[in-house]
């Protein structure tokens, strides 16, 4: 990262920018996509900062009517899952991941989405695979019937990190279910032969949006834990910390790569925000309380072995 003056000079940008950005006022929503300069980019920066609370007033109310009156609440899977009416048409259309970090901002920031929204947190139980995960590819649901973790983190995430009460029955399926996806598959791992499925997965992303690396899967595991009182096997916590030992040092994570940007997975624009927090090959703070905790776990817990 750069000095703490950069920092704040970046956070001021952003907050000027989602201050008059009316791309999640515009029509259909299409505004909250544009890569990576929209205002969504911008809140879910803030999200994994720690810092919800910076986000205008203005650009929350937009981001949750847009989802309440101007996104279509069903994941098209075949035809009739779609708009009919000429003026549903026109309606965002949305994946798990994207729903769920929407879903995270909002509720972070202290929106009641499931009030405000109820369709969303029963869009991600209902559409839980059989292994566990999700897929944000709609030909999953009738041919492979495969998840994607790129897929299945986030909404695992929203359920387990924003329920005030108790878990219901079905959450608690679909949180340990979710678990049980990440464990069979050591967190980047093919099932069926233990090949590596993608090695920018070995290096964690600041910030990552719905982008998927072990460390985020890892802290996943060790929350669900805790929250869920389940233990997680220490091989697969221990397996990943090894893998991760790379981006490490001491107890500081640094930044392996970024999923944005001209040298990023996907080539486009920036802004100063993702600069300032994302520079690989920087000691990262968010990244590393994450390491942290996972750490806290292995040592002080007795987990089962594999």
């Amino acid at each position: 990262m750069g000095t703490e003056e950069a920092l704040e000079m970046a956070i001021k940008e952003s907050i000027e920018v989602l201050g008059v950005d009316d791309q999640l006022g515009s029509e259909g929503g299409g505004g909250s996509r544009w890569k990576w300069q929209g205002a969504w980019w911008h809140m879910a920066t803030f999200l994994e900062m720690g810092e919800s609370w910076r986000i205008p007033e203005s650009s929350i109310h937009m981001a949750l009517d847009l989802l309440k009156l101007r996104t279509w609440p069903k994941f098209v899977v075949d035809r009739e899952d779609g708009p009919q009416r000429d003026e549903d048409r026109s309606k965002m259309d949305c994946c798990h991941c994207e729903l769920a970090v929407f879903y995270m901002i909002l509720r972070d920031w202290g929106v009641d989405v499931d009030v405000e929204v109820p369709w969303i947190r029963a869009w991600f139980l209902k559409h839980q695979l059989p292994d566990g995960g999700l897929n944000c590819t709609p030909d999953a649901y009738g041919d492979s019937m495969k998840s994607s973790l790129v897929s299945t983190l986030p909404p695992l995430e929203a359920v387990l990190l924003y329920t005030d009460c108790d878990y219901t029955e079905e959450e608690k399926r679909f949180l340990d279910e979710g678990a049980r996806y990440l464990i069979e598959h050591r967190l980047c791992r093919a099932k069926a032969d233990g090949r590596l499925l993608n090695e920018d997965w070995l290096k964690p992303s600041f910030p990552r949006f719905f982008e998927y690396d072990i460390l985020r899967g890892m802290r996943f595991l060790v929350e669900w834990s805790r929250r869920r009182e389940k233990s997680v096997p220490a091989k697969v916590l221990r397996e990943g910390l090894q893998l991760l030992e790379p981006c490490v040092e001491g107890d500081s994570v640094f930044v392996g790569s970024r999923v944005w940007g001209r040298d990023g997975r996907w080539e486009s624009e920036s802004f100063r925000l993702l600069l300032e927090t994302g520079q690989v090959g920087h000691r990262n703070p968010w990244l590393s309380e994450e390491y942290r905790s996972v750490l806290a776990s292995l040592r002080s817990e007795e987990l089962p072995e594999l």
